[in-house]
């Protein structure tokens, strides 16, 4: 019954990260890409406050970069559940923002894996690349750091994508350490 639950737990929480429930696209104009803008960034988040996360880990590192009308780079998301399993995104940046002090990264999912201990990895189709996105906020009133994530929807890839390219994804997550730079 112990595994039956952890299993379910998995699944529910792989599905919640790779849904986006941590943040939805933004449906206001999304902001014009600047000409050159370079990104690198290694960030621990948590899904629930700005504390510890015990029993789990979600982290994001991105490294993007625009010249001219070229953008590119690569971002991953991992969201690790200590005994449980591992969920990883992998995304081809296509568009870098700089937007009010808020970094916004997008582009299609390459990889999508949901790993739980012992037992196969799942992964999306081949052809299955649906847009996500990272948006990193700078510092609010309280001098907490916040992020948004757009993910994909694993379990059921027939769903639209959760990310506009380029748009701001709203803030659903904690940044609880790492840094994020950003050069123009």
């Amino acid at each position: 019954m112990r595994k039956l639950t952890v299993a379910v737990a998995l699944v529910t929480a792989a599905v919640a990260l790779l849904t986006g429930t941590a943040g939805t696209a933004a449906a206001a104009r999304p902001p014009v890409p600047a000409e050159h803008l370079a990104v690198r960034s290694w960030t621990s988040l948590n899904e629930h406050g700005s504390g510890a996360n015990p029993g789990e880990r979600l982290t994001a590192w991105v490294d993007a970069r625009t010249v001219g009308d070229r953008t590119g780079g690569r971002a991953v998301v991992e969201h690790v559940f200590f005994g449980q399993g591992t969920v990883r995104v992998e995304f081809d940046v296509d568009c870098l923002t700089l937007d009010g002090g808020a970094v916004t990264v997008t582009g299609p999912v390459t990889t999508a894996t949901a790993t739980p201990v012992g037992r196969p990895a799942t992964t999306g189709p081949a052809d299955w690349h649906p847009e996500t996105g990272l948006t990193f906020f700078p510092s609010d009133a309280h001098g907490e750091h916040r992020a948004g994530w757009a993910g994909a929807d694993l379990s059921d890839p027939t769903r639209p994508a959760r990310a506009t390219k380029c748009a701001p994804v709203p803030a659903g997550l904690w940044v609880i350490g790492g840094r994020t730079v950003a050069h123009q």
